[in-house]
């Protein structure tokens, strides 16, 4: 919210420089983003008049001309050819800043000394709804009474210092010149003035004129209008005209320029309609009808539907509520009565219409944000008061207001000494008063209680803990001290729970292990099912619909995150990214039923995925082991499994201590391509609450072994269809346990020498004994045994 100090003080003393306001300001809750001083866009820039003027000797376009600038005549050379003796010009000055940044010095134009610029329009960044005739190809010629040697950012009326507030979404009652003011006021303890809202009417009623209806008070519970006739539309005075550049709006007309003046000054939209537009002269506030269109202000043509509130004649629609008005019901050059429309629109259907419709203004920037019941009248009253004071029309008598019960302050009692408890320090009660008083909340004490009259438009004070708030914030939050519990038994040392202290460590794990963290939306697209190939009976199908979804993408809650992990490998193989690895934790949301009755079970899950020529299905799958190492799981399985969207044959369901915690395999080559992606793709979904509870805090402390292992490879050959984990199994199970130190699988093959319907399965078996050296024989008569062990039972073959 920018704030001119110059309009703040309409309402407020304010006798202190911009920067001690800020400070003051922002100790009160408010951030103030940046102070800004109109003049440093323009520096050393001044007016001066042109004594006389004759041609450069080497150029027959430029002209000598010297110019008195007060303190001194300078000769300073020109291009422009409308610059005429008299004339009164902008000038810069040695040293002089434009609007662009752009700098001038002393120099020579043809060896002829320039000490200065004579400025135009452009230059100085102006236009002529800036200064008559800044439009002009040329130097700008200011007003013949302008006076020499002053700066240019007086004349242009650039002298101000604003205050740019950012303003928290619960307090939308200072998104205006007065709210703030209210603040200013209650930080330096100084009165503020109520706008000016003084005017009289002629005994012509607008019942007589006008009719209005609403038809739908839930979306529109106010609706006020006011008639001036005899209007005169002309430019602006210059203050107004300079406030509002000040605040970056750009002056349009004396009637459009009041409704932009209202908005900023009181925070209340309004618009104007012609009176003569309206057809019927009947105003109806109802939903828009299927199909009917409306081109708005912008020029632009809009398709309605039942869910855009509009302002509508007779005949047709002549705004969208809250958002802006149509181009046919505008004020132009031959209106002559105007309707003024100050109303309170809800602010959810206003934000929803915004996105529909992609339209938005500054009123409905507005709405959304929420305005209170008290506004519209004021607003109203305050415009026509500035129609009447610069003379601009004829107030005709009699206000339409569809909500005319009297909207009361809310009284609110609380004990103080609840406030003191809340704040854990002492407040006195008098300075209690004192503050809140000064932020026009009226109170006074009642025994043990503050009773307080909250105003309408500080909808966000319910309670005890917002009048604390209000208070300290005041008071300063430099006094609030450091204590323990008054129960010190019922303090914790905080931290992170078990499980995100295990999920810390999981991430840690993959990025050290190259892999990128990715968080992606819990929403995603019911076609994503359709990617995967999902049958139309499948569990995962059974998703959670969003009420009010943006749009279909975002339209479920997801129920596996390989869809977000494939959008992202698609998106960054996209952009030439030819490899990766990455992962993602977040839920997964499975509803008990459909419609939802009770909350969804949310599920904490972990996606990898791995893309590129250097990686395959075992790269994936050592990265899993990595993980089941790191939290002391050994107990691990692998089973084939069967998913629509893996490649079969190259998938397979993960089990630790025969309990399934997930599954990893190659992405099946359509899906895969849905998402354009031209390579390889291997995805993992593991269940994290399954697999922390497998985890392993503590191990016990083995001693390093004293004597030497004995390694043997060997190279098996496997008939298709039975698993390399069925192969070690056997292993395991037959061997001497006390010898058996490990099994490990370090090349699978199938091809040239292997013959068809077999694989080729490569693993080193380790022996050691813990009390001495084990022989050759030993070892031997180990592997002979799992040999005949395999061979029996999976017909498996030694390949040599």
């Amino acid at each position: 919210m920018k704030a001119p100090i110059s309009w703040l003080q309409d309402f407020v003393k304010i006798d202190i420089p911009a920067e001690a306001l800020a400070d003051k300001l922002v100790h009160a809750g408010f951030e103030v983003e940046e102070i800004i001083r109109e003049a440093d866009s323009i520096k050393n820039v001044v007016t001066g008049r042109v004594l006389a003027m004759e041609r450069h000797p080497n150029s027959d376009h430029l002209w000598i001309c010297q110019i008195n600038v007060k303190t001194a005549t300078l000769q300073i050379v020109t291009g422009a050819q409308n610059v005429q003796v008299g004339d009164i010009v902008p000038v810069a000055l040695d040293g002089a800043v434009l609007p662009d940044g752009k700098r001038i010095f002393n120099g020579e134009l043809r060896g002829v000394k320039s000490l200065g610029m004579l400025c135009g329009g452009s230059e100085l960044g102006l236009t002529d709804a800036d200064y008559e005739g800044a439009d002009v190809d040329g130097i700008l010629i200011l007003k013949p009474d302008t006076k020499v040697g002053v700066d240019i950012n007086e004349i242009l009326g650039r002298t101000d210092v604003i205050l740019d507030v950012s303003v928290t979404a619960n307090r939308p009652d200072c998104n205006s010149i007065w709210g703030i003011a209210r603040e200013v006021g209650a930080v330096l303890h100084k009165t503020v003035k109520a706008p000016v809202t003084s005017y009289t009417a002629t005994p012509e009623r607008i019942f007589n004129l006008l009719d209005v209806q609403v038809a739908d008070a839930e979306l529109c519970p106010r609706y006020m209008a006011k008639a001036v006739k005899n209007i005169k539309i002309c430019e602006s005075p210059k203050i107004i005209k300079d406030r509002l550049r000040a605040v970056g709006i750009k002056p349009i007309n004396n009637i459009v320029d009041i409704t932009n003046y209202i908005l900023i000054e009181l925070g209340q939209p309004m618009h104007a309609f012609d009176y003569e537009k309206i057809a019927g002269h009947r105003i109806v506030v109802r939903r828009a009808e299927e199909g009917e269109t409306i081109t708005t202000l912008d020029n632009t043509t809009h398709n309605l539907d039942n869910d855009v509130l509009v302002i509508a004649d007779a005949e047709k629609p002549l705004a969208v509520a809250g958002i802006m008005g149509g181009l046919d019901s505008g004020i132009s050059d031959d209106t002559h009565t105007i309707i003024f429309e100050s109303a309170k629109f809800a602010r959810d259907n206003v934000r929803r219409t915004s996105r529909k419709l992609n339209l938005k203004s500054d009123s409905s920037a507005r709405f959304e944000k929420g305005i209170d019941f008290l506004s519209q009248a004021i607003a109203i009253d305050r415009a026509l008061t500035l129609i009447q004071t610069n003379g601009w029309g004829t107030i005709i008598s009699g206000t339409i207001d569809t909500n005319m019960n009297a909207v009361k302050p809310r009284t609110l009692t609380v004990p103080y000494k609840k406030i003191n408890n809340i704040l854990g320090i002492k407040v006195p009660t008098e300075k209690m008063v004192e503050i809140l008083n000064s932020l026009q909340i009226k109170t006074v004490v009642k025994g043990k209680r503050l009773e307080c009259q909250i105003p309408a438009y500080r909808e966000d004070i319910e309670g005890a803990n917002d009048l604390a708030e209000e208070i300290i914030r005041l008071y300063g939050y430099n006094k609030i001290k450091s204590t323990l519990f008054a129960d010190a038994s019922k303090q914790t040392m905080g931290g992170r729970d078990a499980f995100r202290t295990k999920e810390d460590l999981l991430k840690r794990i993959l990025t050290a292990k190259g892999a990128n963290e990715i968080i992606t939306y819990s929403f995603i697209s019911p076609k994503t099912f359709d990617i995967l190939r999902l049958p139309k009976n499948d569990a995962l199908r059974n998703a959670i619909p969003i009420l009010n979804p943006l749009g279909e993408d975002v339209s479920i809650m997801r129920t596996t995150l390989v869809g977000s992990m494939l959008s992202i490998i698609g998106s960054n193989f996209s952009k030439n990214n030819k490899d990766g690895i990455f992962f993602e934790t977040s839920k997964v949301f499975a509803p008990k039923a459909l419609p939802l009755k009770d909350f969804p079970v949310e599920t904490e899950t972990l996606c990898v995925g791995m893309y590129g020529a250097d990686y395959d299905f075992f790269a994936l799958k050592g990265l899993l082991d990595s993980v089941f190492s790191a939290f002391k799981i050994d107990k691990t399985t692998y089973a084939r499994v069967n998913k629509p969207y893996l490649h079969e044959g190259r998938s397979a369901e993960i089990f630790v201590e025969g309990e399934s915690v997930g599954y990893i395999g190659e992405v099946y080559p359509d899906v895969q391509e849905a998402y354009d992606i031209d390579t390889r793709v291997y995805v993992a979904e593991i269940n994290l609450v399954k697999l922390f509870a497998h985890a392993v805090d503590h191990r016990e402390f083995k001693a390093l072994p004293k004597y030497p292992a004995i390694s043997r490879d060997l190279a098996l050959l496997v008939k298709d269809g039975v698993s390399s984990d069925q192969v070690v199994a056997v292993i395991k199970k037959v061997t001497n346990r006390k010898l058996l130190e490990s099994v490990e699988i370090f090349d699978v093959y199938k091809g040239q020498g292997v013959p068809k319907g077999n694989t080729s399965i490569a693993l080193t078996v380790v022996f050691r004994a813990p009390d001495r050296t084990l022989t050759d024989d030993e070892v031997q008569a180990e592997i002979d045994h799992a040999l005949k062990s395999m061979k029996r039972k999976y017909r498996v073959k030694l390949r040599v």
